[in-house]
């Protein structure tokens, strides 16, 4: 692989790795890739996922298959343009996006081709493109980070819409350039419309939030004290604690169907401009296999998408009703969402 992690990736995951290549030498949908993996060769992956998280998975690949991974890492929403720039020149053999609204943008251009049925037949219907060319890797939920020594669980919004109050000036931190944060836009555009979403960024532009680059600056910010809560998703919470116990953060999920509660998932597709088909797709078929899945929430404690593989223990227990349903290629429209951000005075 080109791109070797950077050196923080913690024992156990090498270990994971480890013992989830031999599992996944067995094959089929239960315990590795679901399409035949043509073996050897090269493929270039453009990846919109952190690198300290993915390498492991891709090392697991290519010791399982042979196949030489060539990473080129970067944000969701450039990288699909980038893809989108480049046509039927692009080197991307598959593409792994933190954000549904990247692929759909790719798939309305016609860009993507369609998966294996044996390889959609691994994730629900709700977690992947209805005309089968992207899918599911990875789900996270959308939380309110809180600090415990400065925010009492009884002041906590009932909505995410409730942060434009007086009551939260100048304590709420959000991430507007980031990926997350702009799915959740999108998402809030469907479920609330338009007006009442470019109503409450505009709000919290005047209520004083504080933006910042990353949610895990903002994990970090409320942990401090610089802030007192703040918009994530919920695995930096987990993050957090994980460093250090004692921190006083909590993660607050808003009751029901709230739009502050969305459930998001990363994405994987194979592009049409991909000479090796078949071999893309195998790769994406290991990303929802039984050992991929492993792997990949082993890293940030994430949800798994395949159906029958537990969450981590450290995430929080998700239920159906726990998170607003929603039609994840509802937006497409990439640089309309982050405009829409940018004109509400919302802006990192």
């Amino acid at each position: 692989m080109a791109i070797r992690p950077r050196a923080i990736i913690g024992a156990s995951i090498a270990a994971l790795a480890s013992v989830l290549v031999l599992s996944a030498c067995g094959g089929g949908s239960g315990g590795g890739s679901t399409t035949a993996a043509g073996g050897g060769g090269s493929l270039t992956v453009y990846s919109g996922r952190e690198q300290e998280y993915m390498d492991p998975v891709f090392a697991a690949y290519e010791k399982k298959t042979g196949t030489d991974l060539q990473v080129r890492y970067g944000d969701s929403a450039d990288l699909a343009l980038l893809i989108s720039e480049e046509g039927d020149r692009s080197p991307a053999d598959v593409f792994l996006a933190q954000s549904p609204i990247s692929q759909s943008y790719l798939d309305q251009q016609k860009m993507l081709s369609p998966l294996p049925k044996a390889v959609l037949a691994r994730v629900p219907d709700n977690l992947r493109a209805a005309d089968g060319e992207w899918i599911g890797i990875a789900g996270r939920q959308r939380v309110l980070i809180y600090n415990t020594d400065l925010v009492k669980p009884a002041d906590l919004p009932k909505s995410v819409l409730e942060l434009t109050g007086a009551k939260y000036r100048d304590k709420v931190a959000v991430a507007p350039s980031n990926a997350s944060f702009q799915d959740f836009v999108a998402a809030m555009d469907q479920l609330e419309g338009r007006e009442t979403t470019d109503q409450w960024l505009k709000g919290m532009a005047a209520n004083g939030a504080k933006t910042y680059a990353k949610n895990s600056a903002i994990a970090e910010a409320v942990a401090r004290g610089e802030i007192p809560m703040g918009l994530v998703n919920h695995y930096y919470v987990l993050e957090i604690k994980e460093q250090d116990p004692s921190a006083p953060v909590a993660a607050y999920r808003f009751p029901g169907t709230d739009p502050g509660s969305l459930f998001l998932v990363a994405t994987a597709s194979v592009p049409k401009a991909t000479p090796d088909k078949a071999q893309a797709d195998d790769l994406v078929g290991f990303l929802v296999s039984d050992a991929g899945q492993k792997l990949i929430i082993a890293g940030e404690g994430e949800y798994p998408t395949a159906t029958g593989v537990k969450a981590p223990d450290r995430a929080p227990l998700l239920t159906t009703g726990d998170y607003p349903a929603y039609d994840l290629t509802g937006n497409t429209d990439l640089k309309g969402v982050a405009e829409q951000i940018r004109e509400s005075g919302l802006a990192q």
